[in-house]
């Protein structure tokens, strides 16, 4: 169980595995929150390089179903060209598995095919006569200070908020509010009754309207808070007492009609904080935005309504769903069931879609050796700084999905997993993966 406690969140994936004393390598242009990278998805689609041969694939993936064996467990990968949609290999990979979190590349696509990534969503205040409502959009990156315009996590403060709205209210000679809320936007539960049968329930929040640093109770915290809505209330009280406004916390309620909309803050872009789900590998964030897309699609916002929606995203856009089953958008639960193919063509149809949005949705996944779940792995050789996948670690599951170019200049597409490890023990099998995706590599 502690192994499981370990690797279970994908978002505790940074621990290093092995020490290394070689300098981390740098990119010619590292990632930053406008445009990740120099590299544009159309060159990777271009067909440049040195072109790969299924033959050149196979001896890499040997030690992969070698240790599989050895290990006994279930080993499954798909290898394909960026720029002709030729397999290269092909292990297991129409098989559905347990994905874990490299679902997140899927949740990402639902969200992203709704929502333009320079939408910000606001936060705000509202008022009926003394009565001072608070509403939101899904900003659940809020901060309980004043923003920073240059973060994506606290881009938003309740403390401006909290001063705009202090300044509408001393401008009509209002000196005390009731305050109430709305925190509820989506249907159904905010959280899946699976996960506390998985024992997985602590490695998501709440969502809703509004929450402070991804519904933690502290920055970079790994408990949730019971009810995030009430906590941003509470701060927002709290900074309208500091400015002279009696606020007295009422409970939650819905925003009249007739209310008139005093102050709001806004989130960094919806671009930026998908970047940052996928870099922290952010569970509640993820079933956040996967309800938003649904949301802007106008279907219902249950999970059960945001996965249909996410499953429908793609078959619109062609990707192979057969065996599809998902009970999340984060891939927390280990009912989840995604094939190889149906991750590896997401990302390859990504990268030839006409819409910028999509088409700089894998330059959005962590730099090996650099940034997020991926900063600790892929250190030195070809992959540095050059593959940007997505990880997924779950008890007995461990994968890997994302996109690396070879010494020869051509772009491959991957999806690589190990499931059914023994032990709740799949963490320490990365390296199998993690190897094979250097040799690509060096192809």
């Amino acid at each position: 169980m502690a192994v499981a406690g370990y690797a279970v969140a994908d978002a505790h994936d940074l621990v290093p595995g092995v020490l290394t004393l070689s300098d981390i390598p740098q990119p010619s242009d590292p990632p930053t929150l406008q445009p990740q990278s120099g590299i544009s998805a159309q060159d990777a689609q271009s067909g440049a390089g040195t072109p790969v041969a299924a033959a050149d694939v196979a001896p890499l993936w040997s030690p992969v179903t070698a240790a599989a064996t050895d290990g006994k467990w279930k080993t499954w990968g798909i290898v394909m060209d960026a720029g002709t949609g030729e397999v290269l290999l092909d292990s297991s990979s129409a098989t559905v598995h347990t994905p874990a979190s490299i679902t997140k590349i899927l949740t990402s696509v639902s969200a992203l095919s709704e929502l333009e990534s320079s939408r910000r969503l606001a936060t705000g205040t509202s008022q009926v006569g003394s009565d001072l409502y608070l509403w939101g959009e899904g900003d659940l990156l809020l901060t309980r200070g004043s923003g920073d315009e240059d973060a994506v996590e606290g881009h938003g403060g309740i403390a401006d908020l909290a001063a705009d709205t202090a300044t509408r209210l001393h401008e009509q000679g209002i000196t005390r509010v009731t305050l109430r809320w709305k925190h509820e936007i989506f249907t159904g539960p905010s959280r899946l009754a699976a996960w506390t049968d998985q024992d997985v329930d602590t490695h998501e929040g709440a969502v809703g309207a509004f929450a402070f640093n991804a519904g933690r109770t502290a920055p970079g915290a790994t408990t949730f808070s019971a009810d995030p809505g009430r906590d941003v209330a509470l701060e927002l009280a709290a900074h309208l007492r500091n400015a002279g406004i009696e606020a007295v916390v009422a409970g939650e309620a819905r925003v009249p009609d007739a209310a008139t909309e005093l102050a709001r803050v806004e989130s960094a872009t919806v671009g930026q904080q998908v970047r940052w789900m996928l870099h922290h590998s952010d569970n509640t964030l993820a079933d956040q935005y996967c309800r938003l897309g649904a949301q802007a699609a106008g279907e219902e916002t249950s999970f059960a309504g945001a996965t249909a929606h996410l499953a429908e995203t793609l078959r619109t856009l062609g990707v192979d769903t057969t065996g599809l089953r998902m009970e999340d958008c984060s891939g927390l639960s280990s009912n989840d069931r995604i094939s190889g193919v149906t991750v590896a063509q997401t990302i390859r149809t990504t990268m030839t879609s006409p819409r910028p949005d999509l088409r700089d949705l894998v330059r959005s996944l962590p730099w090996g050796g650099l940034e997020g779940t991926l900063s600790q792995r892929f250190l030195s050789g070809d992959a540095a700084a050059n593959v940007q996948a997505k990880t997924g670690s779950l008890g007995s599951v461990s994968s890997l999905a994302g996109v690396v170019t070879t010494t020869g200049g051509r772009t491959l597409v991957f999806a690589v997993g190990n499931d059914s490890v023994p032990d709740e023990a799949a963490y320490w099998t990365r390296w199998v993966l993690d190897d094979f995706v250097q040799g690509l590599s060096g192809l």
